[in-house]
């Protein structure tokens, strides 16, 4: 199995627009050191693919890894999907509005899963659809969006078993409603090898820990290396924590000593300081035993 880690950032990549922190304003200046939406796509085979999550930025991420349709196989169509299906990890746009790109002229039907929440949210129904599910038939013709039971397991290109489970990130409201939808991580196995995908976590609770042992690679969320980092960055009084992502220094220390092969992590804030190679943090994370994730980054397990 080969996952391609196609981003890394959260919601406003690096750089962010409107944003001239330390690390957007070098990003400007120096290409490579650009980060996109996080996602991630698996493989068995290197020829089709399974992608969890669809952000601001599929489009480029496709095409920048090369899972684009092949003149020699598109026919005389002229098209292919390398796509699989998709499977959607919670309702916050830097996961979801890339299924837009999906509705072009040439039905693929692709399987798209997530929490029954979200496809509400996003499709709606038949008679009262929502903004994806009237986007140029988008719900009729290009995708097949299919509501996804936690710790259901689905087995795709008859290799891979992904197996979705509720983890805390998004608001809950007064009603009880997670706002915009509940959230799932998921838990991707090829035979006896196992990797759990969490771009965005709230909380390392036990169970959740008990989960992961044993995992051959844990690709977790890292949006803020502080609880205050967005105080200390930008002036915004609110914390990591209250936004729903645990703090990375402190995953660090909770994780450190866990039977888990490989600790990854990916969905970086634009101000989180453990991007800058060989910087304070970067350094406490290899330090740890642990790694940074960046764009086109391959994981063979």
């Amino acid at each position: 199995m080969e996952i391609t880690v196609l981003g890394t950032a959260s919601i406003g990549g690096v750089p962010e627009w409107d944003c001239t922190c330390p690390n957007c304003a070098v990003a400007r200046l120096d290409p490579r050191l650009r980060r996109t939406r996080s996602s991630i796509t698996a493989t068995v085979n290197g020829d089709q693919h399974v992608l969890f999550d669809a952000g601001h930025d599929l489009k480029k991420q496709l095409e920048a890894n090369g899972i684009v349709p092949r003149v020699e196989t598109a026919g005389e169509t002229f098209r292919e999907s390398r796509l699989d299906s998709v499977f959607l990890t919670h309702g916050h746009a830097d996961h979801t509005v890339g299924v837009a790109e999906f509705c072009t002229g040439k039905s693929f039907e692709i399987p798209l899963y997530g929490p029954p929440d979200l496809i509400d949210f996003l499709f709606g129904s038949e008679d009262r659809p929502n903004y994806f599910g009237e986007l140029g038939r988008l719900a009729r013709n290009y995708v097949i969006p299919i509501k996804l039971e936690p710790e259901k397991t689905i087995t795709r290109l008859c290799e891979l078993e992904i197996t979705s489970f509720e983890v805390s990130h998004t608001k809950v409201l007064e009603n009880g409603r997670k706002y915009p939808s509940s959230t799932y991580a998921y838990e991707i196995k090829h035979g006896d090898r196992r990797i759990v995908y969490a771009p965005d976590l709230g909380k390392l609770d036990p169970w959740l820990l008990d989960r992961l042992e044993g995992a051959d690679v844990f690709l977790m969320d890292a949006t803020f290396w502080w609880d205050d980092e967005l105080d200390r960055i930008s002036g915004i009084p609110i914390t990591s924590y209250h936004l729903g992502h645990v703090p990375q220094e402190e995953a660090i220390e909770i994780l450190k000593g866990r039977d888990i092969g490989r600790v990854i992590f990916t969905h970086f804030n634009h101000t989180n300081p453990s991007i800058v190679e060989n910087g304070e943090q970067w350094k406490k994370v290899e330090k740890a035993g642990m790694e940074t994730a960046f764009n086109g980054m391959k994981i063979k397990v």
